[in-house]
């Protein structure tokens, strides 16, 4: 009787086992194969943008162009002549004016060709007073030359004289001619010879000036290259002089902006964060083949500057009528193109546009965008095409 019962429990602990399997696996049956609950799809917050209404407008844009400053007259001073520097006169920093003389040669030789050719002139002078005296005389001797040539014929033809007489005569007339003629071709070529003479005088002159190196404006000398004794040529440089009291601006600049630009305009100009007046004194029509940029030289109308220092000048373009421009902050760049959110219906749309010169804050859209269009104006970096949003002033 106690098996019998033993062996109905298990029985029952078998079955209530089975069941509790059973369970399990329906259970996760219905886990598995249940269908996926979806959330419901809320409705995006419309997002609150600046709007900006398109019209058209009137820019006067400029460019912004920095260049160097630099002295408006610099001149690398050489002698012309070859020769032993005997005296320094000037050193760097050292004030001068236009004529100063800043280097000075051995002279020596210099001084001797001179007082040679000086010479040579005087000799010349005197020469050519003596032979026109001399002409002068010449001309009587053979007047009376051929008067006794004439007489001793008339006797020969009376028998009255030799033929030995007469030929004798007839020789000192044609040696007498002979001078006159000589004389004749030096008082004639007298002021040839006398500009040749004046010419060498004048070359030794400018010789001996030549062993002296002067300044050819007034400046500052910016650096002696030699020293006495040292033995220069015209290869050498041999003093730098530059003018302080001028300072210009040198900017190069592109064809549309030179296209804008004439000369004596005024322009402003920043120099370490001040401000100075500037006037344009030299455009370069010609761009250089090169860079095909123009140069620009302007002056500054001011003291207070120094060069090799940078600045920067406002170089204003060709004023843009009836154009559509966008701030700045409007405009996305992606990959090289340019674009805007366009509010329509309350929802945005994302469009390219093709966009030309900035003018300060804002860039002029030459496509992409129609007068009486509204965009968003700033604070597009987060936004997306057919966004929802909501416009505020």
């Amino acid at each position: 009787m106690v098996e019998k019962t033993s062996n109905h429990l298990i029985n029952q602990i078998i079955l209530i086992a089975a069941v509790f399997v059973i369970s399990v696996v329906i259970v996760a049956l219905l886990f598995w194969t249940a269908p996926e609950n979806k959330p419901e799809a809320q409705p995006l917050t419309a997002v609150k943008v600046t709007a900006l209404t398109m019209h058209a407008d009137t820019l006067e844009p400029y460019v912004s162009v920095t260049g160097r400053l630099q002295p408006a007259n610099r001149a690398l001073l050489r002698f012309e002549i070859n020769g032993q520097l005997d005296e320094r006169l000037v050193e760097p920093g050292q004030s001068v004016k236009a004529g100063d003389v800043l280097l000075r040669l051995s002279d020596a030789d210099a001084r001797d060709a001179l007082a040679e050719k000086q010479a040579r002139l005087e000799m010349e002078t005197a020469a050519i007073k003596r032979d026109r005296r001399l002409l002068e005389i010449a001309a009587k001797d053979v007047v009376l030359q051929q008067q006794e040539v004439k007489r001793l014929q008339k006797l020969r033809s009376e028998s009255l004289v030799s033929s030995s007489k007469r030929d004798q005569t007839k020789q000192k007339l044609l040696q007498l001619q002979s001078n006159q003629a000589q004389l004749q071709y030096s008082v004639e070529t007298a002021q040839a010879r006398l500009k040749s003479a004046r010419a060498a005088q004048a070359r030794a002159a400018r010789n001996l000036q030549r062993t002296r190196l002067q300044a050819p404006f007034d400046g500052t000398v910016n650096a002696v290259n030699t020293e006495v004794g040292d033995y220069v040529t015209p290869n050498v440089v041999s003093v730098e002089l530059v003018d302080l009291e001028n300072i210009d601006l040198y900017v190069e600049v592109t064809g549309e902006v030179a296209a804008a630009i004439s000369l004596q305009q005024k322009v402003n100009v920043e120099v370490n964060g001040s401000a100075y007046s500037g006037t344009v004194i030299a455009l370069r029509s010609d761009p250089d083949p090169g860079t095909f940029t123009h140069a620009i030289r302007i002056r500054l109308e001011s003291k207070n500057v120094l060069p090799g220092t940078l600045g920067t000048v406002d170089l204003p373009l060709q004023i843009q009528r009836s154009v559509l421009a966008v701030p700045v902050s409007s405009l996305l760049q992606e990959e090289g193109r340019h674009y805007v959110f366009v509010i329509k219906s309350g929802r945005l749309e994302r469009r390219e546009v093709q966009r030309g010169i900035r003018n300060k804050d804002r860039i002029v859209v030459e496509s992409g965008l129609q007068e009486g269009e509204q965009i968003v104006a700033r604070d597009i970096a987060a936004l997306t095409d057919g966004q929802t949003v909501e416009m505020v002033k």
